[in-house]
């Protein structure tokens, strides 16, 4: 069965990455969130509070993007920007993963960062979910499957395949490798630059429960 436009755009998060972004930006953006009725904004630390502002009482979640877009921060300083950003309003974190300490040899790094970030996220509002991200286009399979046991056993709430910066992964595919990898109890979550909505459709039947997007207008012109 198709999925109508509407079923769509509710997995659908729009994300604000330019470099220089306002917060004219992050108001316009979430602005549109609204007007398209899609699941989500995603905004750095800084842009939370004005993002929440908007869209405070609405379906529309704040999603703040935790140590963007390389997880170089030290774990302490991730989890204390989770805490401040859900008390400023975001309802779920989007943290990046240290993968040069896993790329180093290290597979337990990744999996303890992101729990020490889950469980100071989880203190500071019981029902604030935590997504770890990784970036699925610079891994080969099989090492992608051992990231994504790492992120598991963190036990957050959703497995992101890319920062959005960085090389694109294989699409699809990808998002088949990580909905296999992490089972049914985890969500996962495709960014790259879709170019409609067909493109949207096609990685939530890959195993996507969402997908993240930077570029709107193109994204939902033929909604």
């Amino acid at each position: 069965m198709a999925r109508r436009t509407g079923d769509i755009a509710k997995s659908i998060e729009l994300v604000l990455l330019r470099p220089r972004a306002t917060s004219a930006d992050c108001r316009d953006l979430c602005e549109l969130a609204l007007t398209r009725h899609v699941a989500a904004v995603c905004v750095p630390p800084t842009h939370v509070a004005a993002a929440a502002g908007v869209l405070q009482g609405t379906d529309v979640k704040v999603v703040a993007l935790i140590s963007h877009p390389f997880g170089g921060d030290r774990p302490e300083i991730k989890a204390r920007a989770c805490v401040q950003a859900i008390r400023e309003g975001a309802q779920e974190v989007e943290v990046v993963a240290d993968l040069a300490q896993f790329a180093g040899g290290d597979p337990t790094y990744v999996r303890d960062e992101l729990r020490r970030c889950v469980q100071a996220a989880r203190e500071a509002d019981t029902e604030a979910l935590v997504r770890g991200v990784i970036d699925t286009g610079v891994f080969d399979d099989r090492t992608l499957r051992l990231l994504a046991r790492a992120v598991v056993a963190a036990e957050v709430d959703m497995l992101v395949t890319s920062s959005g910066l960085s090389p694109e992964p294989n699409d699809v595919l990808d998002v088949e490798l990580m909905r296999e990898e992490v089972g049914a109890e985890i969500g996962v979550k495709a960014v790259r630059g879709v170019r409609g909505l067909d493109e949207v459709a096609a990685l939530l039947v890959a195993g996507a429960s969402r997908v993240g997007a930077t570029s709107a207008d193109v994204l939902l012109a033929d909604a």
